[in-house]
């Protein structure tokens, strides 16, 4: 009887991760996406880079210099910053950094939350240039970043945006070196994605997209990001995830702070994965495979997973406690002795999937910013 528990239980977890063991055959043998040679573009153009901020005096003006030092023209950059409610003095200090700039910029102030999705549509409408860099104001990144990401982004004209590789920042610690290991196998399924066809696990902190083909997204459902992929994939364009273009984000000083961090991102994607559905009937690679995993991964994995989980630990302990006891001390040993390990950082992913999978909140627009503030 408690043998069949194992089995079955051993058998639910398989099935749980299949698209994970699809994708890591993919990343592994895949096509990859080819490298871009910067002769391949030799003028670059005009750009708006539009940063959506709430309670950001902290970090505004060194994401301001951090836009004046890095390698595109600052003659060709124009800066829009849409400020969500000003409850703190970010417009003040973004003004006073701007003004001591080389670079064109505007600054709006909405008159009250509205959350990402609707402040990146104004920004969107308050740009010159078809080239946009959407980007958050807590976020660096290296020197030749945006340039490596419009160069992308221009280089084929089926190509609607590009999003950068999102990493931790100064990752030492447990915590970090788990979010690293996650992040870095995150960013090549998404290549993967990618280089077959697109994908819509992007990362908002850094895209650099058309709006001539994006010119709004979905303001109520869903993150910026995804949306963002959502509307170009939907007129028949490709997206791309750019493993070589790097940007970085401190994490959230604790542990609470990260799960809530963590588990609205996964309510965001999940809402924005389910809301376009209909997409599944589209005659690409995108639609035929890669989706279907998708929804696969974050809708019927964390469950199963944790049912599966849970069933074979059942099993295990009625038929002899001491192997349950043996298998958890290796798991315990495994998670300490090597920090970022991919199993440990799997089983906190779905702890985080199935928060964002039950959450009761309707929404997960309006954010709760997660970055270090004034006087913390």
């Amino acid at each position: 009887m408690f043998q069949y528990l194992i089995s079955v239980g051993f058998c639910l977890a398989v099935i749980a991760i299949i698209p994970y063991i699809v994708y890591l055959f993919g990343v592994k043998f895949g096509k990859k996406i080819p490298p871009l040679s910067c002769n391949e573009i030799p003028s670059l153009p005009n750009i708006s880079v539009v940063i959506c901020a709430y309670k950001e005096e902290r970090n505004i003006r060194k994401k301001i210099q951090s836009i004046c030092d890095c390698s595109y023209p600052n003659d060709k950059i124009e800066v829009i910053i849409v400020i969500d409610q000003a409850d703190d003095n970010t417009e003040g200090v973004a003004r006073d950094a701007l003004e001591n700039s080389d670079l064109s910029w505007k600054i709006h102030v909405n008159n009250e939350r509205t959350g990402k999705n609707k402040s990146l549509n104004i920004g969107l409408g308050l740009a010159s240039n078809d080239i946009i860099i959407d980007t958050d104001a807590d976020v660096i990144w290296d020197t030749a970043t945006v340039e490596m990401l419009v160069r992308r982004l221009v280089s084929d004209d089926t190509i609607a945006a590009v999003s950068a590789d999102l990493q931790p920042y100064a990752a030492t610690d447990r915590v970090t070196s788990m979010e690293k290991t996650y992040r870095s196998y995150f960013g090549r399924m998404s290549e993967w994605e990618s280089a077959n066809d697109a994908t819509y696990i992007f990362n908002g902190n850094l895209i650099a997209l058309k709006k001539s083909v994006i010119n709004g997204i979905t303001e109520f459902i869903g993150p910026d990001d995804a949306n963002i992929a959502f509307v170009a994939i939907r007129k028949g364009y490709r997206t791309i995830y750019d493993t070589q273009s790097k940007v970085y984000e401190e994490l959230p000083e604790n542990m609470s702070k990260q799960y809530s961090q963590k588990a609205r991102r996964a309510k965001g994607l999940i809402q924005a994965t389910l809301a376009n559905r209909d997409l599944l009937m589209l005659k690409r690679p995108f639609s035929r495979i890669f989706y279907p995993l998708r929804i696969w991964m974050y809708v019927i994995t964390p469950t199963l997973f944790f049912i599966g989980a849970g069933v074979f630990i059942v099993g295990i302990f009625f038929t002899n406690p001491l192997y349950l006891l043996l298998l958890t001390l290796a798991l315990v040993f495994v998670s300490l002795v090597w920090k970022g390990n991919l199993l440990t950082s799997f089983v906190t992913n779905q702890v985080y999937l199935l928060a964002g999978l039950y959450s009761p909140r309707k929404d997960a627009v309006i954010w709760e910013s997660t970055s270090k503030k004034v006087g913390e």
